[in-house]
Formats: C-alpha cells, structure tokens, sequence
C-alpha cells in the first residue's frame, strides 16, 4: 500500500513539473492575440525582419506586381498576389473568399496578419500575409 501511495505522490509531482513547460510551448507557438493592434509598415521592414512581425497584424501598402485567381480544395475562390515596393522588396497576399478586381501596376494597401512562414500540403510559402482587407488607392 505505501509503494501505491508512494507512487501516487510521484506522479502528482510529475505532473506539475511538467505541465507549466507543456503550457509555455504552447504559448510561444501560439500567434498574437486577435485583438491585438494594427501595425503600419513598410514592406521592406516586414521583408528585412520577418520574425519581429510574425503572427502579427499589418497595414502595408505596394505595387501589385502579379495576381493569380485560384480555387480551393473546395471550391472556393481565391486571390493571390505579390506586393512590391519602390525597392522590389515583396511579400505575398492572399484573400480568401473571392477574385479581388486587382491588376499588375494597381497601388493597394492591405491589411492582414503576416507570417514568415506558412504551410499549405507540400509547400512553405515565406513572408506570406492573409489579407483581411485589400483597398486600391
């Protein structure tokens, strides 16, 4: 009976010494809060430090520099472009939900959470921005 409780004990023990490092894995894994604010970026700052942006939502602004329509798995349409700056610095956008009326050469300003890296199947796509809102200007 003392071995069983013994036992017992070591587990609890166990148990709380594991479970913070499991909750902070966790925890940086986990992208920035939604209600976190809208950071107003250059391209060439989220392209030159991606990680400092990672999971975080921005507002940028650029040439668009290729378009591309796709449809999902599903069915459901897609856009998916490529963003430049004055520079040729670049980041990819994609917006969910429809065909976005863009061409090559509009100026846009976006807003969106970015990612320095993002996997759909087989591919890893880098610097990478899930669009919420894309405006010509």
């Amino acid at each position: 009976m003392f071995n069983i409780l013994k036992m017992c004990g070591f587990l609890a023990v166990l148990s709380l010494l594991i479970s913070p490092i499991g909750t902070l894995a966790r925890a940086e894994q986990t992208p920035a809060p939604k209600e976190s604010p809208v950071l107003e970026v250059q391209i060439k700052d989220v392209v030159s430090n991606p990680g400092e942006y990672n999971g975080k939502k921005v507002a940028l602004e650029g040439k668009v520099a290729k378009v591309d329509y796709r449809n999902s798995t599903k069915g459901e349409p897609f856009t998916v472009f490529k963003l430049k700056d004055s520079e040729n610095n670049e980041v990819g956008v994609y917006f969910e939900d429809q065909r976005l009326p863009i061409s090559k050469g509009d100026r846009v300003k976006i807003m969106g959470r970015f990612w320095k890296e993002k996997s759909y199947f087989l591919y890893k796509i880098k610097n990478v921005i899930k669009a919420r809102t894309v405006d010509i200007i």
